[in-house]
């Protein structure tokens, strides 16, 4: 074995030794992390703080990262495992050896394969699991197929569903507004503001801008309200992506949000308090 495969397979050997591509939610550690070597990435390491895990999410191309985005906005989805391994994989080289085709390898050394993304999700009939990979419609080679033929038929084997998603299945608007708002997910991605201040501020920025019916961009109505509010410049817009991030206000995610343009937002919290009054 050359130097590069006793390397490979020490690395492999000590990620499974320290847990790595085990556990769940906030425990989980993917088997292939963004700063690890030798990543065929294209250029899109990334990292993202999950809204349903809480820990960092590692996706390594641009099309994996859009699909948690998606993923992130699906109130049924309560776990995402990304860059998760096929263990044992004694039985990967069993399928590919029924396949008659050579297994995931480096340097000629058998590697332990991954799959893009575990997810659970909430069911009438409890929790599931279905495993989704995903790759351009462009890079489906022969090579990548036999590859997601193995891994189809490990999943098939536990009963767990497996597919493959391409760009044509992404919804593009949806991952753009969630991909505007994703870091205003946590307060304390932006000082100066915490809970006390969206609590003060939510209230008459949500009035701002409905009381606007949708004539004037809400770059201009959050500027406006920096103002009136006494805050640094960019913290109602800050207000605003938190807000819809979390889902205490709502908007058509079908429509783009375009900071240029107006936006009509709900609250069913408002709504409620307004039919009381108005009751």
């Amino acid at each position: 074995m050359s130097k590069k495969g006793e390397r490979i397979v020490k690395f492999q050997s000590n990620r499974i030794k320290n847990g790595y591509g085990q556990g769940t939610g906030e425990n989980y550690k993917p088997f292939i992390q963004a700063h690890d070597n030798k990543v065929a990435s294209d250029g899109w390491i990334t990292r993202h703080k999950g809204w349903k895990t809480k820990r960092t999410h590692h996706t390594l191309s641009n099309h994996e990262r859009n699909y948690l985005y998606y993923l992130e906005w699906l109130d049924e989805v309560v776990d995402i495992r990304e860059q998760f391994p096929l263990f044992p994989m004694k039985r990967t080289e069993e399928i590919a050896d029924q396949l008659g085709i050579k297994h995931a390898h480096y340097d000629n050394v058998p590697v332990v394969m991954t799959t893009d993304f575990v997810i659970t999700l909430r069911t009438p009939n409890g929790l599931i699991d279905v495993v989704r990979t995903v790759k351009p419609g462009n890079k489906l080679d022969n090579r990548t197929l036999e590859l997601f033929e193995i891994e189809r038929r490990f999943f098939n084997e536990q009963g767990i569903n497996w597919e493959i998603i391409t760009e044509c299945k992404l919804p593009k608007t949806l991952i753009k507004n969630v991909e505007w708002m994703c870091e205003a997910r946590y307060l304390d991605t932006r000082s100066g503001i915490d809970e006390e201040v969206v609590d003060f501020i939510n209230k008459p920025l949500f009035r701002n801008i409905s009381k606007d019916e949708g004539e004037t961009s809400i770059s201009k109505i959050c500027l406006r309200s920096d103002k009136e509010f006494g805050l640094e410049s960019g913290s109602c817009m800050f207000i605003l992506q938190y807000m819809l991030a979390n889902k205490k206000w709502r908007t058509d995610m079908n429509i783009p949000i375009i900071e240029s343009k107006p936006l009509k937002i709900s609250s069913l919290e408002y709504q409620t308090k307004r039919s009381k009054e108005i009751g």
